[in-house]
């Protein structure tokens, strides 16, 4: 029973990442996606720790929201600057698997403002962040 709940999470992740891809939710897309993510070779079930995919998975249900929140942030935005900072990954991913990890790094890279560049270490990720070069410039004591 285990296993077949693990597959069904592993399904249900890769036709909703199809359905965000394809921002197509008729009922021959869901059909085809659905066809797709059948096709994809599946991993092995028995390492996957549900107890650290479920709360990704949830916290990756918020994306939509924060994508928008980001998006018109990143549009009011005068004098973007790049930034680079490391972020924790978090300790269930640590805990966890490989699928746990992904939605971590899918979460962080999907909003507007951010964008994972590389895994530093086991504890942290590189992080692009688009920032305004206004505000920033103020904090170190800068005057322009």
């Amino acid at each position: 029973m285990a296993n077949f709940l693990r597959l069904t999470l592993v399904l249900i992740f890769r036709l909703s990442c199809w359905c965000l891809v394809t921002s197509n939710l008729d009922a021959k897309n869901i059909i085809f996606g659905t066809l797709v993510c059948l096709l994809i070779p599946f991993g092995d079930f028995r390492k996957l720790q549900l107890n650290a995919l479920i709360p990704e998975i949830l916290l990756t249900l918020r994306l939509p929201i924060d994508m928008l929140k980001e998006s018109f942030q990143l549009m009011l935005i005068p004098e973007p600057c790049d930034s680079f900072v490391e972020e924790a990954v978090s300790s269930r991913v640590r805990k966890g698997s490989k699928y746990a990890e992904f939605l971590d790094l899918f979460r962080i890279t999907f909003t507007p403002m951010s964008l994972v560049t590389r895994r530093k270490d086991i504890e942290s990720w590189r992080v692009h962040l688009v920032k305004n070069s206004v505000n920033s410039s103020h904090e170190r004591g800068d005057k322009s």
